[in-house]
Parts: C-alpha cells; structure tokens; sequence
C-alpha cells in the first residue's frame, strides 16, 4: 500500500483497513504464525525529514512457547503504536504495509512463554525448569568470614 509523501497534507492523514497475514511471509516452522489478517489505524504526519506515525495495529497469532516449545494463542494490540520513517533524499512514496509488517515483528514478544501472556495458563513444561536446576553445594556458598581481598593479596 503504497503512500506517497506529497499526499501527507499539514494536519496530517488517517488511513485505516486490513491488511492480509500473508504479508508476513514466514515459514511453517517459525516461532511466530499470523492467523488473522492484521487491522489497522494509522495517523501520519510528514516533517522535513521523516514521516511520523501513532494509530493502533490488531491481528491474532500463534507463537512458540520459548519454555514448552507448544504454540499458542496470543492476540497482539498495540493500541499505543508509534513510528518513525527516517525518509531518504528524493524519496517520494513509502509502502505503509511493510512498515507495519516490521513493526509487529518487532514488537511481538521475542521469548514468548505461555504461561505469562496467557491468565491463568501454567506451562506444562514450566515444571521440568525447577527440578533440572541444579542445587548449590555448600562448599561453593561463601561462608561467613570469607575474605575475598585476603585472598587476592596472598595471590601477590
């Protein structure tokens, strides 16, 4: 969708519909699946040298629990969206799709866990991390005493 710079007025301009998730044009085996297409409001305003934008972007995914390594759902709103194109000289158009598209990217939770973006959820492998964790042996605890900086200075 592409917006050329000179349309931009001085009080700004609003465009708003749906872009489909094929955009995001990942493989099957990514951690991150589109599964709806993405709605979007975006208000732009142009200056000397960038193109600002704020508005609200919505779709739904799938992503990969970085701990059980299941997907879930996760539907992302970022209700508060901003930013910024740094235009480029004689630059006269920009595609409002791809910037979109890199925004989600960017800003979906890059080590998603289940269990914190859904209330309620436990991760069934959550459990597994406790129980790997190797206990601390009372000989690598510091103990009472132990003087760190005697110990550099016996070393001299």
């Amino acid at each position: 969708m592409e917006i050329f710079i000179s349309d931009i007025p001085a009080e700004g301009l609003q465009r708003q519909g749906v872009i489909p998730k094929s955009i995001f044009d990942l493989l099957p085996e990514d951690s991150i699946r589109p599964v709806s297409d993405i709605s979007y409001v975006a208000n732009m305003h142009r200056f000397e040298e960038a193109v600002s934008f704020y508005g609200q972007l919505k779709g739904k995914f799938q992503l990969r629990c970085s701990t059980c390594l299941e997907y879930f759902e996760y539907e992302a709103d970022f209700s508060n969206w901003k930013s910024e194109l740094d235009l480029e000289d004689r630059q006269v158009a920009f595609d409002l799709a791809e910037l979109i598209r890199e925004d989600f990217l960017l800003d979906l939770p890059s080590h998603p866990h289940c269990d914190e973006l859904i209330e309620g959820r436990t991760c069934p492998k959550a459990h597994l991390l406790v129980e790997d964790q190797l206990p601390i042996e009372e000989e690598a605890k510091p103990k009472a005493g132990d003087d760190a900086w005697g110990a550099l200075d016996e070393l001299s």
